[in-house]
């Protein structure tokens, strides 16, 4: 299947030539880092209320960051697409970058 000339979509096409899925939902998990935890848990609890009133996210969660600062992994089920991936990925962006974050990337378990 075609999918844009983005990373993401390099991320897809890699994924569609290893066999990958595409028909069923999976837990996709987006990630982010930010300097302090209390930036972290600002953003976390935000993708907590959206939990709460009905989004497929799976789980929210808080950890050191490998290089330091603090890591938020959101996972939320979904459709595989590039527009799925990329419209989560943008809300995402929009609050990390008002809690002095960074993206740090997106995956998916493949089985």
């Amino acid at each position: 299947m075609p999918f844009p000339d983005d990373e993401n979509g390099d991320v897809l096409r890699r994924m569609e030539a290893s066999g990958f899925d595409f028909s069923v939902p999976h837990d996709v998990e987006f990630f982010a880092v930010f300097r302090t935890e209390y930036e972290a848990d600002v953003v976390a609890r935000q993708f907590v209320a959206d939990r709460t009133g009905g989004e497929p996210i799976t789980a929210i969660e808080t950890r050191p960051a490998e290089n330091g600062g603090m890591e938020l992994m959101v996972v939320k089920s979904m459709l595989v697409t590039h527009e799925n991936v990329s419209s989560f990925e943008a809300r995402l962006a929009e609050r990390v970058s008002r809690h002095d974050g960074y993206m740090d990337g997106w995956g998916v378990l493949q089985e």
